[in-house]
């Protein structure tokens, strides 16, 4: 399945930014998934005061990851992503049927910026 990440970081070290896309990642590879792309959206502002352990965000340092795994490896990674106090919102989509006509014309970058 493909699925798309779209992940909001606290703001503040990019070694900080990259950790977490590194484990993600990692988590991805080591499961038999395949990575097809990263794209750092740099940092924004929320589109609200957003309170997460125990700290209160307007900011946030988003990025989006298209990936290809099961299931249960995608399950791995949202629980993984919940825990971590450095992220501050995620949301992981399915992306197409699940059909190989409509995933294999998905590119792994993103330009919604353009």
């Amino acid at each position: 399945m493909l699925y798309e990440l779209l992940g909001a970081v606290r703001p503040g070290s990019l070694m900080e930014i990259k950790e977490v896309i590194k484990t993600v990642g990692m988590q991805v590879l080591t499961n038999g998934g395949i990575v097809r792309g990263i794209n750092n959206w740099d940092t924004t502002f929320l589109p609200k005061k957003t309170r997460k352990h125990q700290a209160t965000h307007t900011q946030g340092h988003y990025f989006l990851m298209r990936f290809d795994c099961d299931p249960a490896t995608q399950k791995i990674v949202r629980d993984t992503l919940g825990v971590d106090p450095r992220m501050i919102k995620f949301s992981v989509v399915k992306m197409g049927k699940g059909k190989l006509e409509d995933i294999s014309r998905v590119k792994g970058d993103a330009d919604w910026f353009q």
